[in-house]
């Protein structure tokens, strides 16, 4: 993979994650809006933030599938799955256990071994 379909990996893996995190704020503000109506519930500011920034990261991913490999690109989405409890921990207070990092690391091990190896 080539450095900078790595970095665009690199970048769609990260923007899952932070899409994740808009859509608890959006989640949060839209319980709060729904006491007014539906409509205004879906206008929430962090649900049209969620949205686009997947919409640009679907996007971002078929720029990576037509320069890859699926199986090789595939494995980043993984990474998606490690930034979630990260941003969590330090934006909404969440514990991260020693579980968590294990199972990351492996997980880290396998993309470096499908990828380089």
């Amino acid at each position: 993979m080539n450095p900078l379909v790595l970095f665009a990996s690199m970048i769609f893996a990260v923007s899952l994650g932070v899409g994740q995190l808009f859509f608890k704020f959006a989640a949060e503000d839209i319980k709060l809006r729904l006491s007014v109506s539906w409509l205004h519930a879906l206008v929430s500011p962090w649900l049209i933030s969620a949205l686009l920034l997947y919409s640009l990261t679907t996007l971002l991913w078929i720029w990576v599938l037509s320069q890859s490999e699926l199986s090789k690109a595939y494995p980043f989405a993984l990474l998606g799955a490690a930034f979630v409890p990260i941003l969590s921990y330090f934006v909404l207070g969440e514990s991260l256990s020693i579980s968590f990092f294990i199972g990351m690391f492996l997980v880290v091990i396998g993309i470096i071994i499908i990828n380089f190896f």
